[in-house]
């Protein structure tokens, strides 16, 4: 039976209400979406009814579909303040031969070999932020990964080597960061997916924080095309690397390209690894095997930890395609300017995916790949998160190096609400979780021999 969008089951309520719950209570708004099947619809203001997707088989055909047909960049611009924030030409933000041109001129900076350059400086940041954990008492474990990530983005991506540059840089980026995640931007954020052009006003404050991070990012840039552009982290290679017609990347481009790597590259992946001690940390037999895990050097369940996490926690409830023209999945036709939602939180909570589907169960992903269209935090296809396998090392060894210095130890506290920070959730208490010590003599070095057989 052919379908259509006006005979799939849909939230029958008004656009606005949607759009309220949405964006003030996520988790409300999901378990009412779930109710409705692998295909329903949810009137939205300004950009019309959502067209969500739970299934598999459609999650792979939005994924695998033309670029230019189901375009990201455009459904970005309405319904998230990418533009505001990264600019016009970041990398979420554009579709098609662009998006691919870009993508391509960065991508050689996420490749296997260059990912395996960044361990020490991830491990080296983990050990510095975790001195001044204090032992036994309850912490929030958000703000230790965001100052851990930041680091390690602005290190390795960034590559600022002055001390006094990297401290403006960090500054800046934490700057445009509160702003970005105060109430007042949230408001703003909320009023402007809800109209027309919405994010065509003023926004001083913000703009004035990403001129912030544009001023030090320029400094740097201008120092680099003095001394020379043969330094390998990701700016240098920007810097290197020629467009189709062989010209450098403009400034106001270079500037958009690292303000979504340092913005997003941080973000995201402390998000994550705070969501990941937190659900971890309410299983006393994760939590064990976890520790043990992490001195034993079993990086695969540590993996397993972290993808569970992001199963039942992703960064990004969902993510979104504009059909530029209509669109065929099996027994519907999607008219051109529909929002298509692939719904991730709803993918990871199907039971005929994942049996028992709240449970956190790190098992899931024991001994195996997580599915290509069943497990997407990342989104999928030409349009997956180009520092995917970058978060996810990184988030391997941040985790490995903090419980091969102290314990993590279970709560019984209950589970945190999932709140808002914009875009994402987040833990609403700010991943509360107690990190025990270890004496030096039980403690791992960086090769994963105890101190005391590294001779400290």
């Amino acid at each position: 039976m052919q379908e259509t969008l006006e005979t799939l089951p849909r939230l029958r309520r008004p656009a606005a209400v949607n759009a309220a719950e949405y964006w003030m209570a996520p988790e409300r708004f999901a378990q009412r979406c779930g109710r409705l099947g692998d295909r329903f619809v949810v009137p939205m203001p300004a950009t019309g009814p959502w067209l969500c997707l739970t299934g598999p088989d459609d999650i792979k055909g939005v994924f695998t579909a033309d670029t230019n047909v189901l375009r990201f960049g455009a459904a970005v611009v309405k319904t998230a303040p990418h533009p505001l924030l990264l600019g016009p030409t970041g990398l979420t933000n554009v579709d098609g031969p662009e998006h691919a041109l870009r993508r391509r001129m960065q991508l050689p900076a996420f490749g296997r070999k260059m990912l395996a350059g960044y361990e020490e400086v991830m491990q080296r940041k983990t050990e510095q932020a975790l001195a001044g954990w204090v032992s036994g008492r309850p912490a929030g474990a958000h703000d230790v990964m965001q100052e851990i990530s930041l680091q390690v983005i602005i290190a390795v991506v960034f590559g600022v080597t002055e001390p006094a540059r990297a401290g403006r840089v960090r500054a800046a980026v934490l700057a445009l960061m509160r702003e970005a995640g105060s109430r007042r931007f949230f408001v703003q954020t909320i009023i402007a997916t809800a109209r027309q052009n919405g994010w065509d006003g003023p926004f001083r404050r913000i703009r004035r924080a990403v001129a912030a991070v544009d001023a030090v990012v320029l400094e740097e840039v201008s120092e680099r095309r003095r001394g020379g552009l043969e330094r390998d982290d990701v700016l240098g290679m920007l810097l290197r690397t020629p467009g189709d017609d062989g010209s450098p990347m403009p400034d106001n481009e270079l500037c958009d390209a690292m303000r979504t790597l340092l913005l997003g590259g941080h973000e995201t992946t402390a998000t994550t690894l705070a969501w990941t001690l937190e659900r971890a940390s309410r299983h006393p037999d994760v939590v064990a095997r976890l520790n043990r895990a992490a001195l034993d050097g079993d990086d695969d369940y540590i993996d397993a930890v972290i993808k569970e996490g992001m199963r039942l926690r992703p960064v990004f409830p969902m993510t979104v395609r504009l059909a530029a023209e209509p669109f065929e999945l099996p027994g519907l036709t999607i008219p051109a300017g529909t929002m298509v939602v692939p719904y991730i939180t709803l993918v990871h909570r199907r039971a005929d995916l994942y049996p028992d589907p709240l449970t956190f169960r790190p098992e899931r992903f024991a001994g195996t790949r997580a599915g290509t269209f069943t497990w997407i935090p990342f989104g999928g296809g030409a349009r997956r998160c180009i520092g995917a396998t970058f978060a996810l090392i990184e988030a391997r060894i941040v985790l490995r190096t903090m419980l091969r210095h102290a314990e993590l130890l279970p709560t019984r506290e209950r589970s945190e609400r999932i709140g808002r920070r914009n875009v994402t959730i987040v833990p609403a208490r700010g991943a509360r979780i107690t990190l025990k010590k270890l004496p030096p003599a039980a403690r791992r070095t960086r090769g994963g021999k105890t101190a005391a057989a590294a001779g400290l």
